[in-house]
C-alpha cells in the first residue's frame, strides 16, 4: 500500500499543477474525481442514491491499474450497506504522513499500511477552509455551486459581511444576524446529502460536538433533513459514539445508512500552537489511541465502509509575512467593504468606476510581487479554483467572490485592521490557501473486518 500511496501522490500533484506563476508548491483543487467533494458523491453512488453534480471519487484518475484495482477490491468484495465518514478537521495528508513516519500514530500507521485498506491523498476545495469544505462534504457540490466561499462572506443585498461560523456580522462578532435577514435554513441553495439519501429511504445521522448542534453551520449543512444528531464531549467520546452507532446498525441490507462524524480538536490545537508542534502531536496521539481502542479493536462489520478524511491541512503563519492592507490607502479606498474570505484566500469587492479594477490589480502586482497572486473573478473560475471551469457558477458564488481574488504565495497572508484591531484574529496555524500542506488531505477507506 505504501508504494501505491506514493504513486497516487506523485500523479495527483502532476495532474493538479497550477500555472508557473503560482510557484511549485501550490495545488489546484480537484472536483472531477480526486477531491473532497467527490467523497459524498461516492457515498451517494455506493448507497444507490442520486443528487451529486460532481463525479464520485474515481481512483482510476491516478493513472495506475494497481491503485484502481485496490479500490475496486475494497468496494466490491461484498455489499456495502452502511457508510461512515469521519472527518478530522485539519488532519492534512502531509501532517498525517509526518506523524506516521515518525512512529507517533501507530493506529494510523497500521490501517494505512494494511493491504486490505485503501489510502491515498486527495485535494481539499478552495478556499481550503472549514465553512467551504464542510458545505461541499454536506452537499456533494463544488463551492461555486453552493456559494459558501469562506469564513467571511459579503451579502450585497444586505450590504454586510457575515462570519458564517459565528453567524454574526464580520465587523462586530457580538452582533448576530437575524433570520429575517439571513435564514440559516435556506442559506445554501442546493440540497444536502442527508435529504438526498433520505429520499431513497436511507437512514442518516451525525456524530458531532454537542455544542455545535444548533450552530449556523450545522443548520445550513443539514437543513430539512431528519438526520439524528448525536452529541459528544471529547474526541474519545466521539470514537466511542461512532463504535456504539455502528454496533446498532441493522445487518442484512434491508436498511442502509449514512453516518457523518466530525472532530474539530486538531484544527483548534494547530491554530493555537501551529501544526506538528508538541501540543498538536499530543492531540493527534490521543485520537490515534481512541481510534484503535474504540473502533479498530472492537468492531467486525464487513458491510460497513469507514472513510477517514479531513477538510484541509495547516501551515505556520508567521507574523512577519502578513500583507496589511491598512498600509495601502490606494487599496482600501477602492473597497466597498473590508476584505472577505480568508487571510489565505482573500476577496476584494471594489467600487464601481472606470479603471478601478485595472488600477487595483496593477498596484497589487507592483507592490506584492512574490507575495500574492491577484486574479479576477473570471480568471479564478477559469482556473478551476472553485469548481469545474466549464460549469456555470451560482449567483451566490459570483456575489461573494468579489472582483479580485488574492492568493497569497508560500506562507504569506492578507489581513486588514479595523479601528486598530485585526478583524481576523492572529493565529499561529493558518489555512485556506493552495499550498500542498493545506490542500492535500487523506482518503482512507476500510471495511471493519480486517
Amino acid at each position: 500500500m505504501s508504494n501505491l500511496k506514493e504513486i497516487a501522490e506523485r500523479n495527483l500533484l502532476q495532474k493538479q499543477q497550477l500555472p508557473d506563476f503560482f510557484g511549485s508548491d501550490m495545488v489546484r483543487p480537484s472536483y472531477d474525481g480526486l477531491g473532497l467533494t467527490n467523497i459524498p458523491a461516492l457515498a451517494l453512488k455506493l448507497l444507490g442514491a442520486e443528487g451529486a453534480t460532481v463525479p464520485a471519487y474515481n481512483p482510476t484518475m491516478y493513472n495506475s491499474n494497481e491503485i484502481s484495482g485496490a479500490f475496486e477490491q475494497l468496494t466490491k468484495q461484498s455489499p456495502i450497506n452502511h457508510i461512515v465518514v469521519l472527518l478530522i478537521d485539519a488532519l492534512g495528508y502531509d501532517q498525517l504522513e509526518n506523524q506516521i513516519k515518525a512512529g507517533k500514530v501507530p493506529s494510523f500507521e497500521q490501517v494505512t499500511q494494511n493491504p486490505h485498506n485503501f489510502y491515498a491523498p486527495i485535494t481539499s476545495v478552495y478556499p481550503s477552509t472549514t465553512t467551504t469544505a464542510l458545505t461541499s462534504v454536506a452537499t456533494a457540490r463544488a463551492p461555486q455551486d453552493h456559494g459558501i466561499m469562506g469564513t467571511y462572506n459579503f451579502f450585497p443585498d444586505l450590504g454586510v459581511s457575515v462570519n458564517l461560523i459565528r453567524f454574526a456580522a464580520a465587523f462586530d462578532s457580538s452582533l448576530s444576524i437575524s433570520t429575517q435577514h439571513l435564514n440559516q435554513e435556506t442559506l445554501v441553495p442546493v440540497p444536502n446529502i442527508f435529504t438526498m439519501l433520505e429520499r431513497k429511504g436511507i437512514k442518516t445521522s451525525q456524530i458531532n460536538y454537542y455544542a455545535f448542534e444548533n450552530s449556523g453551520i450545522s443548520r445550513f449543512t443539514s437543513s430539512g433533513s431528519k438526520a439524528k444528531y448525536n452529541g459528544y464531549y471529547t474526541p474519545a467520546d466521539a470514537m466511542a459514539t461512532i463504535r456504539q452507532s455502528i454496533e446498532q446498525l441493522p445487518v442484512g441490507g434491508k436498511q442502509k445508512s449514512y453516518t457523518y462524524a466530525y472532530i474539530s480538536t486538531i484544527d483548534t490545537t494547530a491554530h493555537a500552537y501551529g501544526p506538528l508542534q508538541p501540543n498538536y502531536e499530543a492531540e493527534l496521539a490521543a485520537i490515534d489511541f481512541s481510534l484503535k481502542r474504540e473502533i479498530l479493536s472492537r468492531l467486525q462489520r464487513e458491510d460497513v465502509l469507514l472513510i477517514i478524511t479531513a477538510d484541509h491541512g495547516q501551515i505556520h503563519g508567521p507574523d512577519d509575512r502578513i500583507v496589511w492592507l491598512n498600509d495601502h490607502a490606494a487599496l482600501t479606498s477602492a473597497l466597498i467593504t473590508p476584505v472577505t474570505g480568508e487571510s489565505r484566500a482573500t476577496y476584494l469587492h471594489l467600487r464601481n468606476g472606470t479603471g478601478v479594477l485595472e488600477r487595483t490589480r496593477a498596484y497589487i502586482e507592483a507592490k506584492f510581487k512574490g507575495q500574492v497572486v491577484a486574479l479576477t473573478r473570471n480568471e479564478a473560475l477559469a482556473a478551476g479554483l472553485f469548481g469545474e471551469p466549464e460549469k456555470e457558477p451560482s449567483q451566490q458564488c459570483l456575489d461573494r467572490v468579489g472582483d479580485l481574488v488574492l492568493c497569497p504565495l508560500d506562507n504569506w497572508q492578507v489581513r486588514q485592521r479595523l479601528k486598530g484591531v485585526d478583524r481576523l484574529s492572529f493565529l499561529v496555524g493558518v489555512h485556506g490557501g493552495l499550498t500542498r500542506a493545506e490542500m492535500l488531505v487523506p482518503f482512507l477507506a476500510m471495511r471493519l473486518n480486517q
